[in-house]
């Protein structure tokens, strides 16, 4: 019986670091290949299509998502460096994202690192957009986290189909490549933002980062595995009001946490669901601390009632 224990132990790690290999090299190539597709996306039970068009040169990589339907939006990514379009109002947020995080799809550097929070395993094969990919399945280890199913080209390793399964396994957001080519190259003018900001009629929005020893807030009741990714104050024009955003991250699951300064009363606790994202607000002191994310709401709750700033007594 031992035998047969130890066994089965190696044999599910052995599926473990397969399924592993996997997304890592799907990482690869969804950062170095240069490709162009449409991509359905299926969110809070409506369809959106998108124009992708992704490049990797000289170390350099840029990509473009353009909507098809209303409404009409475009986000451009060079580098660092994220500008998203909104042209029915008027309105762009300028930011710098960290360095090799797709506008597509999260994705992790250290998968070794997540088997401590989720399980990876190999399921079946599939075809997409006529082409062959192999289904991986992530389950979470605990209540915090969505489970989560990728379908990966077998050629190219590129992510061809997204699920995300919420309660009662049911898929609450999913995208998937109708078409795809992969290119030796993609023009530049295909990578350039196509929409023409007027800054006399736009409403230009832009994020600063913010070194984190300058953080005023401490956050209590993170769970395990999650991490400060980045924090920054977004400036809203025309009145400049600032809001300030700390955005944490698993590796697949992000969540953002809002600290606005408000006057006059608000509302000291509120729980909202959208799809697959789930938020919380609670009022501290003259703050409006908002969280959220695609996330159980269990998970923003836990790091709502956390929140508290730095040498305050808590009641």
């Amino acid at each position: 019986m031992l035998l047969a224990a130890e066994a089965f132990g190696a044999t599910a790690e052995l599926r473990q670091s397969d399924a592993i290999r996997w997304l890592m090299d799907m990482r690869q190539g969804v950062i170095h290949l240069n490709y162009r597709g449409v991509v359905a996306y299926l969110k809070d039970k409506h369809v959106e299509s998108f124009q992708l068009f992704h490049a990797f040169a000289e170390g350099i990589e840029q990509e473009r998502l353009v909507s098809m339907n209303s409404p009409l939006r475009e986000v451009v990514r060079n580098a660092e460096k994220v500008a998203c379009y909104f042209p029915d109002t008027k309105t762009v947020f300028v930011e710098n994202k960290p360095s090799r995080r797709s506008v597509l799809l999260e994705l992790p550097e250290d998968l070794a690192q997540l088997s401590r929070h989720y399980d990876f395993k190999l399921l079946a094969q599939e075809y997409v957009a006529q082409r062959l990919s192999q289904i991986i399945s992530i389950e979470p280890r605990d209540d915090f986290r969505y489970a989560r199913r990728i379908w990966v080209d077998v050629e190219s390793k590129l992510p061809l189909k997204f699920e995300l399964v919420g309660e009662n396994d049911q898929v609450v957001e999913q995208m998937m490549f109708t078409s795809l080519s992969i290119e030796e190259s993609i023009p530049r003018s295909e990578l350039n933002a196509s929409t023409k900001v007027d800054t006399f009629t736009w409403q230009i929005n832009q994020r600063k980062a913010l070194p984190l020893d300058s953080l005023k807030w401490v956050l209590e009741n993170v769970p395990d595995g999650f991490q400060m990714i980045s924090y920054t104050r977004l400036l809203r024009a025309p009145t400049e009001h600032p809001v300030e955003h700390i955005l944490l991250s698993d590796g697949f699951s992000s969540v953002s946490i809002y600290i606005d300064e408000l006057g006059g009363d608000v509302v000291k606790g509120h729980q909202k669901k959208v799809g697959a994202i789930n938020a919380h607000s609670r009022k501290i002191d003259r703050y409006l601390v908002t969280v959220m994310g695609e996330v159980p709401a269990r998970t923003v709750q836990a790091i709502a009632g956390g929140v508290h700033r730095q040498n305050v007594q808590r009641p």
